[in-house]
């Protein structure tokens, strides 16, 4: 490939420049704004697009909100590289905030103590709930015992009070993300369209 590294970046490396890009996150996200504004398609798209994901990053679905966001504006009409740039509102640095905020309103939703959970906790959920699909998998073909009925309390515990609470923080973010980017992108295209007629008027020869 032309644009391959020659030097293959050491996995930690890797890992570190996904936290941490080297241009800084303030850099990317400005960069991100520059691509979003010369995306060639209608501002109302390209704000649902944004929109749909920002309220996909604050779903517990880790791995797949790319997916998720693309299927939605696949579905419901949003700029689909739109909806790639909106999941940058989850990232290393914000998901600590958005799983403890979605953890604290769910809990609160269904009546238990907001504080019944803290981010290390979860964290070792997650890590024995992916083990115990792992091992429940390897269970279909009687590699092992299936642990399905382990994954209850982490469903009930950690994935629906994270659902819930994630669901309305999405919509809490996401309709203020759709007002805001719509009238920017408006008025770049506006002042665009004003740049490019003004340089083909002076290409156009004098009469």
């Amino acid at each position: 490939m032309v644009f391959k590294r020659r030097d293959k970046l050491h996995w930690v490396e890797t890992l570190r420049s996904y936290i941490l890009p080297r241009a800084g996150w303030w850099r990317t996200l400005k960069y991100l704004g520059h691509r979003l504004r010369r995306i060639p398609d209608s501002p109302t798209r390209i704000a649902r697009g944004v929109a749909f994901g920002v309220f996909i990053s604050f779903s517990p679905f880790f791995g797949f909100h790319i997916i998720f966001a693309l299927l939605m504006a696949k579905i419901l009409r949003g700029n689909l590289i739109a909806a790639v740039a909106g999941t940058a509102i989850g990232n290393p640095l914000t998901f600590p905030f958005i799983i403890g905020a979605a953890l604290k309103l769910g809990n609160f939703l269904l009546g238990r103590d907001p504080a019944d959970h803290d981010l290390k906790r979860v964290g070792m959920a997650f890590r024995e709930a992916f083990r115990g699909l792992w091992e429940s998998f390897k269970g279909l073909f009687g590699l092992d015992y299936t642990h399905i009925a382990g994954m209850k309390d982490f469903f009930s515990e950690v994935m629906l009070p994270y659902f819930i609470g994630g669901t309305l923080l999405g919509v809490i973010f996401a309709v203020p993300a759709f007002y805001l980017t719509k009238p920017i992108i408006v008025a770049y295209q506006k002042l665009r369209r004003k740049k490019l007629a003004k340089k083909a008027r002076k290409k156009q020869p004098e009469g």
